[in-house]
């Protein structure tokens, strides 16, 4: 059976013409209003969809497609081709279609009825359908395959490889879409009763958590991966996740600061008057386990600040900018990864795929402030240890439970983290800190089973301490600081972090 006809029905019209006059002896065109005219002008042949069905566009161009003439054609195959004839349908070949902008109308300011009239019905349809009989005809979805369809219609080498891989392109593309639309319907739901999503352009990452293990980052339509790599050997999946754990930590941040992060959790943090003090401070923390981090700033690195980075061993730095003496510094190591990033805003959202299914919560972007606190103790902390326990508070959110932090001013002493006991994840702070501990503040992300935390930090110097209440033993911790003449502050809210 002879596929002859080839309809074009597209929004975006950029790159069309030349796709056409390539594939023009093998098919004639038939096309919606502009697009007809479009290629009439180029001097492409071509008829509309009227001439063929000879029936009108109607309700405003909302019903332009939809016809027998024009599905019967697509759907039809080849044992069907009798009832085609009896039918008077002749049967497409090719169908080219790209959909209404709807994403790019609801990224923009816009009237509601505005979003609905670009939700494209006839374009979805036509993809559907020649999708499904991808076998017998070619479907094109994406401008970017404008040119490998062409090449293979010229030389008449349209394999079934192609035609498979056009046709899965096309009912991504209409999933996504109908994804984007659902998620705009549902947009004043936070957990909607269906929860869809769709991604694409996998970016190849070096390996995944292991080196034996195969990584991709997919991507939201239109949008490019949240950092900019400048210099150094591929990323990888933990460099993804470590990235994203630093502007996580340093969201919280106006200051210039750094995090210094190893396995997704800070081992150092420090915000100053300067990004060069506040790495100091940050590396101060702990430098054994810095080896091999990622270092992440919200400020450009300086050329000072390169020459230190350049003579300790960092896997990779993310950071708005480098300045040229920075960037020539560092770039003398030809494996060290360097990326920048342009803001700090997070997902509202945190995933996690489980065994059919997926968990979804609200990230924890609440920032506790002086009226969510509660001094339990008889002592109330100072001006300034308030202002170090808040400090604390902000790094502790970030860091994987069981979680303690020991800092003093805006820069941590010592960090516990990843512990399966409470008093585990303090021991391990306190010992990072060692003697900095004398005079320190410290959070702990979660509360206190047994007063054991609170004496193990009082031993080592700890003055004041922040924490969420609820168990059942909150009266023996607010007794422990009290017999020790510490302050005790109940944050109000717990930080765990998995």
């Amino acid at each position: 059976m002879e596929r002859s006809l080839g309809i074009i029905s597209i929004f975006d019209k950029e790159g069309i013409v030349d796709f056409c006059r390539r594939v023009s002896p093998h098919y004639q065109f038939i096309s919606t209003g502009k697009t007809a005219t479009l290629l009439a002008t180029a001097k492409i042949p071509v008829k509309t969809v009227s001439s063929l069905t000879s029936y009108p566009e109607i309700l405003d161009g909302r019903v332009k497609t939809l016809h027998p003439v024009v599905l019967g054609g697509i759907l039809g195959t080849e044992e069907q081709q009798k009832e085609l004839e009896k039918l008077g349908i002749q049967p497409f070949g090719l169908v080219v279609v790209n959909l209404y902008p709807f994403e790019q109308v609801i990224s923009k300011p816009h009237d509601f009825m505005d979003a609905l009239e670009n939700i494209d019905i006839g374009g979805v349809t036509l993809l559907r359908a020649a999708a499904k009989n991808y076998r017998e005809v070619i479907v094109v979805s994406s401008q970017d395959d404008y040119t490998t369809v062409a090449e293979a219609i010229t030389a008449d080498d349209v394999s079934p490889e192609l035609r498979k891989n056009l046709a899965r392109k096309a009912f991504a593309e209409t999933a996504r879409y109908d994804a984007a639309i659902n998620r705009y319907l549902s947009s004043d739901e936070l957990f909607p009763p269906d929860f869809l999503l769709a991604f694409e352009n996998p970016q190849v990452l070096r390996y995944g958590e292991n080196s034996h293990q195969e990584a991709r980052y997919y991507l939201t339509r239109g949008k490019q991966p949240f950092y900019r790599q400048v210099h150094g050997r591929s990323v990888s999946f933990n460099n993804v996740a470590d990235f994203y754990a630093a502007i996580g930590a340093l969201s919280d941040h106006k200051r210039p600061s750094c995090a210094i992060i190893k396995h997704t959790s800070p081992c150092g943090f420090a915000s100053a008057d300067d990004v060069e003090t506040a790495y100091d401070r940050a590396l101060a923390t702990d430098t054994l386990s810095a080896f091999g981090s990622v270092v992440g700033f919200n400020q450009p690195v300086t050329e000072s600040l390169a020459s230190k980075l350049h003579a300790v061993f960092v896997d990779a730095i993310i950071a708005p900018a480098y300045d040229e003496g920075s960037f020539q510094t560092l770039t003398k190591k030809p494996k060290l990864i360097l990326c920048t990033f342009d803001d700090t805003r997070i997902p509202e959202l945190s995933l996690r795929l489980v065994p059919n299914g997926v968990l979804v919560q609200e990230r924890d972007s609440h920032i506790i402030s002086k009226k969510d606190l509660k001094v339990a103790s008889k002592k109330s902390p100072s001006a300034q240890q308030l202002k170090d326990l808040l400090f604390a508070w902000k790094v502790v959110k970030y860091v994987k439970s069981n979680a303690a932090v020991i800092s003093r001013g805006e820069g941590t002493l010592g960090i516990g983290m990843g512990q399966p006991s409470r008093i585990g994840a303090v021991e391990l702070a306190l010992r990072r800190a060692g003697r900095h501990a004398e005079g320190a503040v410290m959070a702990s992300d979660g509360f206190f089973p047994y007063r054991d935390s609170i004496d193990a930090a009082v031993k080592e110097g700890v003055v004041a301490i922040i924490a969420p209440s609820g168990s059942i033993r909150d009266n023996e911790s607010v007794e422990a600081a009290d017999e020790a003449g510490i302050s005790l502050v109940w944050s109000g809210h717990r930080a765990f972090l998995h």
